[in-house]
């Protein structure tokens, strides 16, 4: 092989190794800002609900940064089963954000249990979709 055509390939190399390298370094800075919110639920309406579609569950969250409210900031949750009257809401001036969840209804195919749901900061990431979560888990009753 020529000179010119290996350094060529060396240099290809070196870009690539470049940019690998500022890619890791913003998904590390993505992680590192993801861990100073905190997302925590700070009420719940009903931890052990029915399991019916005619049942509410209201969701307090609040979320800071560095111990102070976030205000404006996207929340989204995802239920393991049943669904949310809305999956994204946002936070208020004290960084709370209310959500509504609607449980599943139980029958004979789909049998009593309980539900996760994941409860995360859309709006913390700069460079990388890294968010700050909590998971709530609803202890689900029959009727």
């Amino acid at each position: 092989m020529k000179d010119g055509k290996k350094r060529k390939i060396q240099i290809k190399y070196i870009i690539a190794a470049a940019l690998v390298s500022v890619f890791s370094l913003f998904y590390l800075f993505d992680f590192l800002w993801a861990k100073t919110y905190k997302v925590e639920v700070v009420s719940v309406s009903d931890e052990n609900p029915v399991a019916s579609n005619g049942e509410r569950v209201e969701i307090a969250v609040r979320v800071t940064h560095f111990g102070k409210p976030a205000n404006g900031h996207v929340i989204f949750a995802l239920p393991s089963d049943g669904r949310m009257l809305a999956f994204t809401t946002l936070t208020d001036e004290n960084g709370v954000a209310t959500l509504t969840y609607i449980p599943y209804t139980a029958n004979a195919f789909l049998p009593v249990h309980d539900v996760e749901i994941r409860i995360r900061d859309q709006s913390n990431s700069i460079f990388w979709e890294i968010n700050a979560y909590t998971d709530l888990e609803l202890k689900m009753r029959a009727r």
